[in-house]
């Protein structure tokens, strides 16, 4: 199946999107190497001007030289030496350390972006994994965090109109695309349907408590494994439906291949996946 295929496609705006989100890494870096140039540029400087002291002190110790010795020799004795401020030299290699830096952080991000094999974009979704896409709901903002504006113009940036959605707003849309991926199936009517994903149940628990009490005349079942747990694929075969909830940044692409072949050979309709995060 084409849905089933490996995709490797990158798209750089979601990995411009994907190092922004890390700006408070890239702001330590950036901060840090330019820390560590300053300081050996500064002591390098400092090191510099002592040799060249020393000298000073060197040739004013010396006897005056002859006339005859040549001009070559008279001149390497008048030759001035200039001592070097420290502080300027210091400040551009501050700057460079600092952009330094943030190249650095970056190309980390961008090989872990690319590496790391995790849901990471919901373009062509439906290309990529085969089925539908029914919602996508931001993640519970429990902590409050140093500079958190800045997190959410970020967030603005990339979802554009839809991060002015509320989240429980964002759950009831995804009801509703549930609700009407049930209804295509009018030949066979779907009254059970399994939640599913590869992550943690903990980190979904809300949501799936939220969608079943938005879609009553279905009974959802608590979320399950069946990548990871023999029991829950084996009940698998009770449910004339399943629905894949996984998490952004955190699901990878190869399970939620792996875990859709699972329901097509059991026969088991799938309804399509909601992503949160």
């Amino acid at each position: 199946m084409e849905g089933n295929q490996e995709v490797y496609e990158i798209n750089l705006i979601d990995l411009m999107f994907y190092c922004l989100k890390k700006w408070r890494w890239i702001v330590i870096c950036m901060v840090f190497f330019a820390i560590a140039a300053g300081v050996y540029k500064y002591q390098a400087a400092i090191t510099d001007n002592q040799a060249k002291k020393e000298e000073l002190l060197q040739r004013s110790k010396q006897p005056v030289t002859e006339h005859a010795e040549g001009e070559t020799a008279g001149k390497a004795e008048s030759e001035p030496i200039v001592l070097e401020d420290p502080v300027p030299s210091a400040v551009s290699f501050a700057v460079v350390g600092m952009i330094g830096g943030a190249c650095l952080a970056c190309l980390i991000f961008c090989m872990r972006y690319v590496m790391s094999g995790k849901l990471q974009s919901e373009r062509d979704f439906q290309g990529k994994f085969g089925m539908p896409l029914l919602g996508i709901v931001r993640k519970k903002d429990t902590k409050k965090k140093i500079f958190g504006f800045v997190d959410r113009w970020i967030r603005r940036l990339e979802e554009g109109p839809y991060a002015k959605i509320p989240r429980k707003e964002q759950i009831k849309i995804a009801a509703v695309n549930i609700q009407s991926a049930i209804h295509r199936y009018q030949d066979e009517k779907i009254r059970r349907v399994m939640l599913a994903g590869t992550i943690a149940g903990d980190d979904v628990s809300e949501i799936c408590e939220q969608l079943a009490e938005e879609i009553e005349d279905v009974t959802f079942s608590p979320y399950r494994q069946i990548v990871f747990h023999a029991a829950a694929l084996k009940k698998l075969e009770y449910y004339e439906g399943i629905l894949f909830i996984e998490k952004k940044g955190e699901s990878y692409e190869k399970l939620i291949r792996q875990e859709k072949e699972l329901a097509d050979h059991r026969d088991v309709k799938v309804l399509g996946m909601v992503i949160c995060g």
